[in-house]
């Protein structure tokens, strides 16, 4: 009887496929991003939002969201052009706050508290 080995590889790197395949490995492409839960911080759960200036779409912008219990930095992301951002893998229900960076440095961080993943 023969057994195979199966290995999972995933998060922060280019992976060199002619490699991988000339070691024998079966490579899967799977469609959509698979959600990893690791801790009780991480779930199904998601924050989205709009960064705005004197109501007037404001793009680039650093946000990041923290565990409001703890203070804990959760994740870091970059609104889009349309000013769009969006956190997901978080615990549905976790109680967080939300703080955006002015790039420019004009206008002090902004801060939206009592947030709720859904």
């Amino acid at each position: 009887m023969k057994i195979k080995l199966f290995r999972t590889f995933f998060g922060g790197y280019v992976p060199d496929y002619d490699k991988l395949e000339e070691m024998k490995y079966v490579i899967l492409k799977i469609p959509r991003s698979i959600i990893t839960v690791l801790n009780v911080n991480q779930g199904f759960g998601q924050i989205k939002g709009t960064t705005l200036k004197k109501n007037a779409i404001f793009p680039n912008v650093e946000v990041c969201v923290f565990k409001r219990t703890n203070k804990q930095l959760l994740w870091t992301t970059t609104s889009k052009s349309d000013g769009s951002y969006a956190f997901r893998n978080i615990a549905v229900g976790l109680e967080c706050f939300i703080t955006a960076f002015d790039p420019q440095r004009n206008y002090n961080a902004v801060i939206a508290d009592g947030v709720k993943a859904k």
